[in-house]
């Protein structure tokens, strides 16, 4: 046996061992010519290097040199690889099978181990070629625990090719892998599941400039630390391949989610029938970070369909300079508990059932939407709430930022209905451009058995100030008894009318043009001169004038345990100024008409209901006498008024009598007389007295 060390002759040459230089070659075999007494020789090289890798501790020996089958076998303790693959080497390399001619040498056959930070594996198969101007190697059947690897490697001067297959990479994998996983939260631990992956890198130096990756995750359950992510039971297909072109990585990918549930915060996405996909394809500037995302869709079979194109930066912050989106749903329903329901702690759509399809295409530059449209048919919507109801709607909403590119749209159904309030079929046209807003047609709403005419309905905005709106339109025979059955207020009676020749909003101020009549109780209520300042804002300012005209009292106190009063009321609410909805002052006075020739007649209840307004002692009065034997009693006439300010309302009556003045005045027997006493009555204390004898839960419905 012969041991010889020709690291010497390298350094004397002048040359390194890149490529198993010819004149090393010729220098073995020269000293081969000599042992043909020797049946084994061995060299020590050291090290082998080239511009992509370095074989350490090098062994080479030649056996059985006297026989004809001689063998030549290479064994090294390193093979480093370049960037970017230099965490992964392997050890205790052996070949049993070693081809070695002049510029070239090939392990055949040869064993070595797998060591990196994230994957330790015991000897498997090696095979590797070796020459001056290119080299490669394969290795076969790596593992750890159940898991797979296969690696195939080519290199050419500093051009570099590899193809690696995992199969069967279990959760104690997955999970040291984890931190190499661009997730901002990274995962807490896989409980269970596997991952096949097969990959193809190839690049120059320590850059990679082209791969092509697939991967197969079966069955994966795990979390992130913070919970924003996880996986239940998860079959996951990816695929994503690239390539570097003149400073630009141009990429396409694919995923399908085939079975299992993921979450994505706030998101939980279930798979029951066909996969969810998701395609993307474009170019990134990974200098600037700029993305050009030239298509990209994603599809949930039944419930939604996204596709469009993005240009921005998506990196550690998502900036959106230009992007075209459109959305498709055929199931209005799951997008709703799906995709909108999710983002709200308390949604508005928590109780609404909704049917129909939609589309909707929306534009966005420099992070801001320019241009939006929105097409729906056969929608229908019912809220457990009661709040809103569609039946057969239909319609297109368009939209744009451009305040002089003017955007038509139509909306039209057979019901709607508002808090209980129906609407009949109607279409409203209307135009909007900016953050401008314009009824295009009039409209007639047809509305509890009567109309809703609206004329004119506008909204201008102004710069740094609330928008300006104008309204112009009539309200027709709207059945109040309808109306306040639908809005489970006490039911009244009668009907709303009226002509609304203008309402705008403008300087912060909502004025009214015109009156609006009501007519309910067989009378009329005039609302005029209304107006109001910082309607939005947190204390708005109300000022009116009203008017009532001969309400029969008798339709009026049957609705109220109030006690029964036959006759008729008008009377006026002059100078009313409201200040956060609360009266601060008014002029007021309701009483029987001077021309009422209907009956007076006025029940014990009712006396007493008004003499406890007035402060009147009309209780005792009824309980100590033979009054009490009657139940109604004639009056002449009933009359009371206001005058709030500072918080204190001066009472005033039909006529003064003594100390006090009369609020009802007696006529024909049994007649009686009610007299207030306290001229001046603290404005909440009135509003107590008022609220316990007109309580509307006291209603009585006949």
């Amino acid at each position: 046996m012969k041991r010889t060390n020709y690291e010497r002759y390298a350094a004397f040459q002048g040359i390194s061992y890149v490529g198993f230089n010819k004149y090393f070659f010729i220098l073995f075999c020269l000293f081969l010519t000599t042992a043909n007494a020797i049946d084994t020789a061995m060299m020590d090289v050291a090290k082998i290097t080239s511009t992509t890798w370095n074989l350490e501790g090098v062994k080479l020996s030649l056996e059985d040199i006297n026989k004809k089958n001689s063998q030549l076998i290479l064994s090294a303790t390193k093979l480093t690889l370049p960037k970017p693959f230099n965490d992964l080497s392997l050890a205790d390399i052996h070949c049993d099978k070693l081809v070695w001619t002049q510029n070239e040498m090939d392990c055949l056959q040869g064993k070595a181990s797998v060591k990196s930070v994230y994957w330790q594996s015991p000897s498997t198969d090696l095979t590797f070629h070796l020459n001056s101007k290119s080299s490669t190697f394969q290795l076969a059947n790596a593992r750890l625990g159940d898991s797979r690897l296969s690696l195939n490697a080519e290199f050419k001067g500093n051009d570099w090719r590899i193809q690696a297959e995992a199969k069967h990479v279990n959760k104690a994998l997955l999970n040291k892998l984890s931190p190499l996983m661009s997730l901002k939260s990274k995962l807490a631990f896989i409980k269970q599941g596997s991952l096949n992956l097969s990959a193809t890198l190839s690049g120059r130096d320590d850059k990679v400039l082209a791969f092509d990756v697939t991967a197969k995750i079966n069955g994966v359950t795990g979390q992130t630390e913070d919970g924003k992510m996880a996986a239940e039971n998860t079959n996951l297909q990816l695929h994503l391949k690239g390539n570097a072109l003149n400073g630009l990585w141009h990429w396409q990918g694919e995923s399908r989610l085939l079975g299992g549930a993921l979450y994505v915060d706030p998101v939980y996405l279930e798979v029951t029938g066909q996969p969810i996909s998701v395609n993307a394809q474009g170019t990134t500037n990974l200098v600037t970070s700029f993305t050009d995302i030239q298509s990209f869709s994603f599809q949930q079979p039944d419930v939604v369909r996204v596709s469009g194109s993005a240009q921005g930066s998506f990196s550690k912050q998502v900036h959106v300079d230009k992007a075209d989106v459109v959305l498709h749903s055929d199931t209005l329903q799951s997008l709703l508990t799906t995709y909108i329901n999710p983002f709200f702690t308390e949604s508005l759509f928590a109780n609404i059932k909704i049917s129909g399809n939609l589309e909707t295409r929306l534009s966005v530059v420099q992070q801001t939407l320019t241009d939006a449209a929105v097409n729906f048919g056969k929608i229908n919507i019912e809220d457990d709430q009661g709040r809103i109801a569609v039946k057969e709607g239909k319609g297109s909403v368009n939209w744009s930022a451009n305040p002089v590119e003017k955007k038509q749209s139509e909306l039209s159904w057979q019901v709607l209905s508002l808090k209980g309030v129906p609407i009949d079929s109607a279409t409203l046209k209307f135009a909007s451009w900016g953050n401008s807003f314009r009824l295009t047609d009039n409209v007639k709403l047809p509305v509890l058995n009567g109309t809703i005419a609206v004329d004119k309905f506008s909204l201008q905005p102004k710069p740094n100030d609330e928008p300006d709106v104008s309204f112009a339109g009539s309200v027709d025979n709207l059945s109040l008894e309808q109306l306040s059955k639908r809005m489970g207020w006490t039911p009244l009676s009668g009907n709303i009318s009226g002509q609304i020749p203008g309402v705008d909003y403008h300087n912060k101020v909502l004025s009214l043009g015109g009156e609006l009549l009501i007519k309910v109780f067989d009378g009329t209520i005039k609302i005029s001169q209304l107006k109001s300042s910082g309607l939005f804002s947190g204390f708005p300012r109300v000022e009116s004038e009203i008017e009532l005209d001969n309400l029969d009292l008798e339709q009026l106190t049957s609705k109220f345990e109030f006690g029964a009063i036959t006759g008729r009321l008008s009377g006026f609410i002059n100078n009313l100024v409201l200040d956060n909805w609360h009266p601060v002052s008014f002029y007021a006075w309701f009483g029987t008409p001077d021309d009422d020739d209907s009956s007076h007649r006025i029940s014990q209840k009712a006396v007493k209901n008004i003499a406890s307004i007035g402060g009147g002692g009309a209780s005792d009065l009824l309980s100590r006498s033979f009054l009490s034997l009657f139940e109604t009693f004639r009056y002449d006439k009933i009359g009371m008024g206001c005058y709030l300010h500072d918080g204190v309302c001066q009472m005033m009556g039909l006529e003064a009598e003594g100390q006090g003045y009369y609020l009802i005045k007696g006529g024909l027997l049994p007649r009686i007389d009610v007299v207030g006493y306290n001229p001046r009555v603290n404005w909440d204390v009135l509003v107590e007295r008022l609220g316990r004898v007109a309580a509307p839960e006291k209603a009585v419905i006949q």
